[in-house]
């Protein structure tokens, strides 16, 4: 669902890193990309259950937070991630059983 022409303007396409959050039966990802201006890294969610933010960055998915060191540590990054879904996303969802996960 990324807005592709936009993502090419502001990120370094060719790096970028997924995060995960895996953890009471949830299955929630989200992705980190290198910004091209400046230093740091921007972590998306797609979220297509809830409306978390009514102006998205790119179409469905939208920054969550910035990471503002220019070497991503990936530990931190991935806890920094399950941080944001305890206390944003989960808190925040009308229904948390749409993150659970889902045999295919």
């Amino acid at each position: 669902m990324l807005d592709w022409d936009k993502m090419q303007e502001e990120y370094v396409t060719d790096h970028h890193y997924h995060v995960s959050y895996h953890e009471d039966g949830y299955d929630i990802e989200g992705t980190v990309w290198k910004k091209k201006n400046g230093n740091g890294w921007d972590v998306l969610f797609s979220d297509i259950h809830n409306e978390l933010n009514e102006e998205n960055d790119t179409q469905l998915d939208l920054v969550i937070f910035r990471y503002e060191k220019d070497q991503l540590d990936i530990e931190e990054i991935n806890e920094m991630f399950a941080q944001w879904v305890k206390k944003v996303l989960l808190r925040n969802a009308k229904d948390k059983s749409v993150y659970m996960y889902k045999e295919t």
